[in-house]
């Protein structure tokens, strides 16, 4: 383009110092009005203009303290009465593009951010590769792009920093509109104007990727925040969900002085109805004092009653006697029973023993003397084992020869007599523990007659001197006989036991009725106590009526005495609170419908993008694993609903759930450049996209953007700071489309001074320099270039065959098990496969790879030539220019070859 043209151009522009923009926060809110203006009541209208006029400090209120209500309260409470509601929406000046911008021709930038000195930089081909390392300027073309595009800066907007102010140049310090042309639809080339509806999706952000991606949450609200940030609509999100809930809160809807009235009111109101319960409640005291009164026929007054009651210093009331007698009826005690049937029976038992003691002792007389020998008998059968064939005895020989040699064996003998004594013998045993047990149990036996004579004289028995004389019987028991004796005695006695147990018994029958009289002094006494409690109840009742009735009097008269001018402050407020109430009403019909649109927003946006997307995400992620790649994409429809995905052989699940980070941010990726196929947009610009999409994925997004027959004819403007990102796409391009399809900026770190230093036409197509560098006279750099093309195309080659879904199983060789497979090796692996009778693709490679690996020739030479330019160590000789020209044709017919076998090249766009 001549600089004659773009001085025409410069002079069809008027430039002004006015830099007032449209935010996009402020352009969805005009559209929201418009579309809902329809159905808003008289005072939404006043409130969409309130906010509509005051717009910027809205939007820089939160919902953090109310901030965003106060601050929308106070500018109803500043325009009163005055509001209007006429609601006049002007969306920006209508694009003043005559025609459909087709493409961009270039951009001038002069006092622009990091611009100081005028730069001019076309766009002459249907591809632009803009590469930079951070920090250089890119960021600037970026934005001079966006302001003439879209007429504002989305980064300016966030950090809220005035437009003029934001591009100012650092050095210059002065701010210059950038001057965008492009070509018509009648193939002129014209200046093109801001027009954000047209070209609002033309840009694909780093940072609407990134926002697509960061948000923590996976609810359906977040889902829906991230796709408001994807489409550029953070700024209007942020604004639409900052709207305060319970508006009543700062904004007077009852009146301060309708509420002071209020309150005093229900003050009032409380006295007036204590004086209305007044006579009631005097009824009701006389009633329940008749009732006392009814209970003491003595009394004639509640006074008689308590005194009678608690009696007075001269005369002890019935509460004192009562109690006294509670406490002598308290000290009688009950007697319990020592035990009288268990002494009959005990002396029962004890009378048989001894009796049983006499039978065996009168038997044992009869073997008096010989029982006398049981003892030697049992010493000498315990001696048996000890003399064994020996008397214990006389120590003499039992047997000898086995023959008894003397009378009688001593210990057989002493088994014989003690079977004999055996009944002898257990009836002494039987008189042993027979006085064992009289031993043992008679002295409880005794104890028991003591405590009997206790209890009898507690219940003051009439036959008591008969108990004692018993007692005394038993005390003094000190022999057999006079053991035998008191048992007799006490067996004569059984009747008597008999009568102190009847005498017991209705001693503690008289005890019981003491205890029936106790309780029934203090039931008594309970109601005495509750008569007095009745007492003090009805006196305090009485005394707060009294009490009551006085303060009402006086706040009655004292309200009627302030009520006068009250009443006027509150009638003069009324069309205040009244007016306060439609706003209230209508703020939150307005904030529900806002909310609505905004939700629905991002929706209306990505409908009808599921097919797209699918196909996009896919192609982005084709190296992946098949188990990776999507069968269905389903883009929410509705509020609430969220971004579905369908693996191959898998169930529909949540995408945001399922994916990784990385697969998020390609399919954020993809839904952009669906949206942008769906509008037909004709050109994009990709601000250093590629920083968020991970380095396995970035083969899959350039051969999407160069490959793909839906974008690669667009016009593409690519911004980045990857080196290696921008060799990838310039040699995607064929070599024989390059000069007419791709033009390089390439944006230098400064030396010197804080400027921007562009160089042009910098291509890193590997084919376009080798040939650059054999007409300079460099063969050796033309081979280091010739060999990374070659190895550029045979990966690519490789990786395409794999995707013609051929099971490409390629033999290599690799000189060490960490080293990677050597080149000659890839080349006559993919070679022989290729050869293979049952591979049809990519056959016109065949011819050029058997060349270069001198398949045709004894020597290899054109492999050899291309060793020794690329390592230094070979070169003992100079190289023939002729078989480097012919390495470097061999090499182009590959790569037009390769282009042809797998995609048909992009149709460029020629600048006239």
């Amino acid at each position: 383009m001549s600089h004659l043209h773009w001085r025409c151009i410069k002079e069809k522009l008027i430039y002004k110092k006015d830099w007032s923009s449209m935010s996009k926060a402020l352009s969805e809110f005009k559209s929201f009005i418009q579309k809902n203006i329809v159905g808003f009541s008289e005072f939404e209208k006043k409130l969409a203009k309130l906010i509509l006029d005051n717009f910027s400090n809205v939007e820089s209120t939160g919902s953090a303290g109310g901030k965003r209500g106060k601050a929308i309260a106070k500018l109803i409470a500043d325009a009163g009465d005055s509001a209007s509601s006429d609601l006049k929406i002007e969306m920006g000046a209508a694009s003043s593009n005559a025609n459909k911008i087709n493409r961009l021709t270039g951009i001038t930038i002069e006092h622009f951010r990091g611009f100081s000195k005028a730069q001019t930089l076309e766009f002459k081909n249907l591809y632009t590769f803009v590469y930079g390392p951070n920090g250089t300027g890119k960021s600037s073309l970026c934005e001079a792009l966006e302001f003439s595009l879209l007429g504002a800066i989305s980064e300016a907007e966030a950090k809220r920093i005035e437009i003029g102010t934001y591009i100012k140049n650092a050095i210059t310090k002065k701010s210059q509109r950038p001057i965008l042309s492009g070509v018509g639809a009648n193939g002129s080339i014209v200046a093109v104007n801001a027009d954000p509806k047209n070209f609002e999706f033309c840009f694909i952000e780093k940072n609407r990727i990134d926002g697509f991606a960061r948000v923590a949450a996976n609810t359906a609200q977040a889902q829906q925040s991230r796709l408001a940030a994807l489409f550029g609509l953070e700024e209007f999100n942020t604004f639409s969900t900052q709207f305060n809930e319970n508006f009543d809160s700062y904004v007077d809807c009852v009146g301060k002085k309708a509420k002071e009235l209020s309150d005093k009111e229900k003050q009032i109101a409380g006295h007036r109805a204590n004086l209305l319960l007044v006579p009631q409640k005097e009824k009701d005291i006389k009633t329940r004092e008749e009732a006392v009164l009814l209970k003491f026929a003595n009394c004639k007054t509640l006074d008689d009653v308590k005194s009678q009651i608690s009696g007075t210093d001269e005369i002890a009331g019935v509460l004192k006697k009562n109690h006294a007698e509670i406490g002598r009826l308290t000290n009688l005690k009950s007697a319990n029973d020592p035990g009288i049937d268990a002494i009959s029976e005990e002396v029962k038992t004890l009378t048989t023993l001894i009796q049983e003691r006499k039978d065996a002792k009168q038997f044992l007389s009869i073997y008096k003397e010989q029982l006398s020998l049981g003892d030697l008998y049992a010493a000498v059968l315990k001696n048996q084992d000890r003399y064994k064939d020996k008397c214990p005895a006389c120590e003499s020989i039992l047997y000898e020869d086995g023959l008894l040699v003397v009378p009688v064996n001593p210990y057989e003998n002493a088994v014989e007599k003690l079977k004999q004594f055996e009944v002898a013998l257990n009836k002494e045993k039987r008189i042993k523990e027979i006085t064992a047990l009289l031993e043992s149990r008679w002295p409880l036996l005794a104890s028991k007659i003591t405590n009997l004579y206790s209890v009898a004289s507690l219940v003051k028995f009439s036959q008591i001197g008969d108990i004692s004389v018993l007692k005394d019987t038993c005390e003094n028991v000190t022999s057999s006989a006079a053991l035998e004796a008191a048992l007799n005695q006490l067996l004569k006695q059984v009747e008597l036991f008999a009568a102190v147990k009847a005498s017991i018994t209705a001693f503690n029958l008289e005890i019981g009725k003491a205890k029936a009289e106790i309780i029934k002094i203090e039931t008594e006494n309970k109601k005495l106590t509750s008569t007095l409690e009745e007492i003090v109840s009805i006196k305090t009742i009485l005394k707060e009526n009294i009490t009551n009735a006085s303060a009402a009097n006086t706040a009655i008269e004292k309200f009627k005495t302030e009520n006068e001018s009250l009443i006027k402050e509150v009638e003069n407020e009324k069309p205040v609170v009244a007016r306060n109430n439609k706003y209230l009403v209508a703020y939150e019909s307005f904030r529900e419908k806002l909310l609505a649109f905004n939700s629905n927003l991002p929706l209306t946006l990505a409908a009808d993008l599921n097919e797209k997307t699918l196909k996009f995400y896919n192609a982005i992620n084709r190296h992946d694993h098949i188990s990776d790649q999507l069968k269905s994409l389903t883009l929410p429809t509705a509020a609430g609903k969220k971004i579905e995905i369908e693996f191959h052989g898998g169930e529909r699940c949540d995408a945001l759930q399922i994916l990784s980070e990385g697969h998020i941010r390609c399919l954020g990726l993809a839904i952009l450049l669906s949206k942008i196929v769906r509008e037909n947009l004709p050109f994009l610009i990709f601000d250093d996209v590629v920083n968020s999409i991970d380095d396995e994925h970035r083969s899959g997004v350039v051969e999407l953007l160069l490959g793909d027959e839906e974008i690669k004819n667009r016009q593409l403007i690519i911004t980045t700071h990857g080196e290696e990102f921008v060799k990838r796409l310039e040699n995607a391009v064929p070599k024989k489309d390059y000069a007419k399809t791709v033009s390089r900026i390439d944006f230098l770190v400064p030396t010197e001074a804080k400027t921007i230093v562009i160089k042009l036409e910098s291509a890193r197509h590997y084919l376009v320099v080798a040939e650059q560098s054999y007409a300079d006279g460099k063969v050796r750099d033309c081979l280091s270039y010739m060999r990374k093309s070659l190895e550029e195309l045979l990966n690519r080659l490789w990786k395409k065959i794999g995707e013609k879904s051929h099971t490409a199983q390629v033999t290599v060789g690799m000189r060490g098990p960490d080293a990677s497979p050597d080149l000659m090796s890839i080349a006559n692996g993919l070679h022989g496969f290729l050869q293979k009778k049952e591979v049809s693709i990519y056959q016109q490679m065949i011819p050029p790879l058997a060349q270069i690996l001198g398949k045709e020739t004894k020597y290899p030479l054109e492999w050899n030539c291309l060793n020794k330019g690329t390592h230094e160590a070979d070169a003992k000789e100079e190289f023939d220019a002729p078989a480097v020209k012919a390495l470097l044709s061999i090499l182009m017919e590959m790569d037009t070859a390769f282009a042809s076998g797998a995609m048909p090249p992009p149709l460029p766009l020629a600048i006239s």
